[in-house]
């Protein structure tokens, strides 16, 4: 199944190998991937091509975009077997503050829980990410516990906190 989702702004799909340039372009910023757990820095072409075939796998994985332009990831991946399905997403960092995070994560969270019988969404953020906790709180997600996590980009563990969204 090819899921594509309109917002009022934006298209949520699938990239494609023609995306693999503008991947690389909003990807290879310090400032994004510094904050995303399994995102590589620098990021190269070999990790464009990974991350298009892993989208193309999962059914939730997909990138977006503002006027036919690669803006954006969203997910949505199941990290224990059907019984944890947690949310990720980044902003290329010239399109930060207009919103775009907020509208593509709803979109995808309401198609989830309508389409799937789960009702628990996860999340999380390194401690430090005041952004993104701002994002993860307006979406309505709740704190549950505090951790911490290997970031591929920054070679280490990192304090984060995790949340959970359940389906009203």
């Amino acid at each position: 199944m090819n899921i594509e989702l309109h917002t009022d702004n934006l298209v949520i799909k699938k990239p494609s190998e023609k995306h693999l340039n503008s991947l690389i372009k909003e990807l290879n910023n310090w400032n994004i991937s510094k904050w995303l757990i399994e995102v590589p820095y620098p990021y190269s072409i070999d990790d464009a091509k990974y991350w298009v075939k892993k989208s193309k796998q999962d059914q939730y994985s997909f990138n977006i975009y503002l006027k036919n332009k690669l803006i954006g990831g969203v997910s949505l991946t199941n990290q224990r077997e059907n019984s944890k399905w947690e949310l990720g997403y980044w902003i290329g960092e010239e399109y930060w503050g207009n919103g775009y995070a907020i509208e593509a994560c709803e979109n995808l969270i309401s198609y989830f829980f309508s389409n799937t019988n789960n009702s628990i969404i996860y999340a999380s953020h390194m401690k430090d990410n005041i952004k993104s906790k701002k994002i993860i709180i307006k979406l309505g997600f709740n704190l549950v516990s505090s951790g911490k996590k290997f970031s591929i980009s920054r070679n280490g563990m990192v304090e984060d906190l995790n949340y959970e969204l359940r389906k009203s």
